[in-house]
């Protein structure tokens, strides 16, 4: 990423854009994030407050400026509201390893739309960054993500009991990784 021109990427479906500093991915975030079931699974407690997702969206835009991730606001073509997000929370680029993190607005749930913004990352990812790994974190319960993640490739390395803590509890995650060469590009 050094060129600091944020990587737009097209799918069948979808346009994974930049996040926008503005009211409308602001308001969107803020939808995404108010719904408990989307939140139910994630570090973030359920928004209540449209500042919330002003300060996550400005957090996740500069991540990416900073060199420390990046982030893609999902769009499906034609439309200009975001659905979502996807991308690397966190790149090591020493050890070439990304930390993958999304979530998705529950009406799209189980079409398919999470599934093709990950492939396209993930290719990114590899060919672009020339990543060696690619880690995600899913709560044991998650059932949904853990699927997703394996029908991508992913193999689970097991549960780690007590690795995360937010919203004042410590939370088991199980590690799930997919190297470079495994991956069908």
């Amino acid at each position: 990423m050094s060129s600091l021109i944020f990587p737009k990427l097209e799918t069948e479906r979808l346009i994974l854009r930049e996040y926008r500093l503005d009211k409308a991915d602001q308001a969107a975030l803020f939808r995404i994030f108010s719904d408990g079931r989307v939140t139910r699974y994630y570090n973030h407690k359920t928004f209540t407050n449209p500042e919330e997702a002003r300060r996550l969206l400005v957090k996740r835009y500069d991540r990416f400026w900073q060199g420390r991730g990046v982030r893609w606001a999902i769009v499906p073509k034609g439309q200009d509201e975001l659905i979502g997000s996807c991308g690397f929370n966190e790149l090591n680029h020493r050890t070439k390893v990304g930390e993958l993190g999304y979530e998705l607005a529950r009406p799209y749930w189980q079409h398919g739309i999470m599934t093709e913004a990950i492939s396209a990352i993930i290719a990114f990812g590899l060919e672009n960054l020339s990543l060696e790994r690619i880690e995600a974190w899913v709560m044991p319960q998650n059932r949904a993500s853990a699927n997703l993640l394996l029908k991508l490739g992913f193999q689970s390395e097991g549960i780690l009991e007590r690795k995360g803590y937010w919203n004042g509890r410590f939370h088991d995650l199980e590690l799930f990784s997919l190297l470079a060469e495994q991956w069908n590009l």
